[in-house]
């Protein structure tokens, strides 16, 4: 088996935690791995016997992911020292899971069966693969398989998939009115839709044929283009041929087609999961998944409570102390403050469409930004403020790009850490109190010799101090 995780997304709902450049599933939200990490560890329990079910082997990890994420999943994918292998696809774009799937089908062998699943999704790890081990060694040849989730309550935001005889899967209904799902509830027809699904490849691909040719060609040609890219087990699609895919869901592309054909020969089945789930889509939900204190209370870092009850408080930095709080969501990052009701944190990403021009990048970065080589903090200063102070940390064996600026000179200061500078043709090694002057124009670049992480402060001088004010001659991670 194959396992496809999926990791688009921007978790717009999570904000301020959540953002563009760094989404929810790859953010350490209820223990200390990632959404992500904890989906890749999950399948461990594949290898073990259920109910004269045969274990399940993992051929591989296929991960797809926005071009941007890649070094974000290959350095979380290095801290779990996978024993298995894997393969990153990066999407120049999102175009919805319809494309996804067609390319980890294309990118697999024809009679490989594929586990498609989302990475931000929490289950009973062991019971999820129970119910997968049924699916995969009885129902799986000739047929395309999803997995629900028994409803708990009327639940307006999710997908409903509604259940014949013998597992088969008769329609899906995407997100109903309040009625509606209070009687999908009640009549036990019903399952959420968890967007997990399980195929041959080869059936897929059938499927893709039949019924969704406008997405499977610039697939496959996307695929055949990225041939000659391949690089440290990473796949980058071609984006002229991918963005021509639709930007339609497996859902509405395959599964409703499949479930309408009366004359295929191929199976669409549902087998039903009856334990925890959550898709983490609100503060709300993430609290329930949390720890509580004993008045209902999450509390991550520096947080002081009094006659508070059932809030979900988090800071990164400064102290927060709350008096005579209830069912409040407050979260306190470098950059950004977000005061909420429990009951209203759906509407978070609402709130972001009000954000004016001057707020935009709050939507897209953190004050603590990561690169392929490192990261840094937006300590003081903005790209109009005529300063800026950063801090900036570069991983040991790494280098920044070779750059120049034409609107800054900048001053460096070594903090942490055994670094070579080059400046024009010079070459300097530094250390901790160590410091350089690079003029508006000159070509520059750090690295880190060493063995720890190398920090230093730079101290931005210049009339506009935009993130877009680089010029790049050579860079080990090929942007432009």
């Amino acid at each position: 088996m194959n396992i496809v995780v999926l990791c688009g997304g921007n978790g717009t709902r999570l904000w301020p935690l959540s953002r563009k450049k760094l989404p929810k599933q790859f953010l350490p939200l209820v223990n200390d791995k990632t959404m992500f990490q904890n989906t890749l560890l999950r399948f461990e329990h594949l290898k073990t016997d259920f109910r004269y079910q045969k274990p399940i082997e993992i051929n591989k990890f296929i991960i797809i992911c926005n071009k941007e994420h890649h070094f974000i999943v290959e350095e979380q994918i290095k801290e779990l020292n996978l024993k298995e292998d894997y393969m990153i696809i990066t999407e120049p774009m999102g175009r919805d899971t319809a494309a996804a799937v067609a390319t980890a089908a294309l990118n697999g062998s024809h009679d490989d069966v594929s586990l498609v699943v989302p990475c931000d999704h929490i289950f009973n790890d062991e019971e999820f693969c129970n119910v997968v081990k049924i699916g995969y060694n009885t129902y799986v040849e000739n047929a395309v398989i999803t997995f629900g989730i028994s409803p708990k309550y009327p639940e307006t935001g999710y997908g409903y998939i509604e259940l014949g005889e013998n597992f088969e899967t008769l329609c899906f209904t995407e997100k109903p009115d309040a009625d509606t799902a209070e009687g999908y509830c009640k009549n036990g027809c019903h399952v959420w839709n968890a967007g997990v699904f399980m195929f041959q490849n080869k059936t897929m691909l059938k499927c893709f044929e039949k019924y969704a040719m406008s997405t499977l060609t610039p697939c496959l040609e996307a695929s055949m283009k990225s041939l000659g890219t391949c690089e440290n087990k990473t796949i980058h699609l071609g984006m002229e041929e991918f963005s021509k895919c639709p930007e339609i869901s497996i859902d509405y592309a395959i599964m409703e087609n499949l479930t309408k054909d009366k004359e295929t020969d191929v199976k669409a089945m549902t087998i039903s999961y009856h334990n925890k789930w959550s898709d983490i889509g609100s503060f709300k939900v993430l609290s329930e998944e949390c720890e509580n204190d004993e008045n209902g209370n999450v509390k991550k870092g520096d947080v002081v409570t009094y006659d508070t009850k059932n809030c979900y408080i988090e800071s990164d930095k400064a102290t927060v102390a709350t008096v005579g709080l209830e069912d409040l969501v407050i979260v306190n990052t470098r950059d950004a403050l977000l005061v909420s009701h429990k009951d209203k944190s759906q509407d978070v990403k609402k709130v972001l469409k009000e954000f004016n021009d001057s707020h935009s990048d709050l939507k897209v970065v953190h004050a603590k930004a990561y690169r392929p080589w490192g990261w840094y903090i937006n300590v003081e200063g903005n790209d109009h403020s005529g300063y800026k102070v950063k801090r900036i940390g570069v991983y040991p064996g790494k280098r920044l790009s070779l750059q120049s600026h034409n609107n800054r000179s900048e001053h460096w200061v070594v903090t942490k850490g055994k670094a070579r500078v080059q400046l024009n043709e010079e070459f300097i090694e530094m250390g901790p109190n160590d410091h350089v002057y690079i003029p508006v124009t000159a070509l520059h670049r750090m690295e880190n010799i060493g063995d720890e992480m190398v920090e230093f402060v730079e101290t931005q001088i210049g009339d506009y101090l935009g993130e877009d004010d680089i010029v790049r001659y050579e860079d080990d991670f090929g942007r432009a």
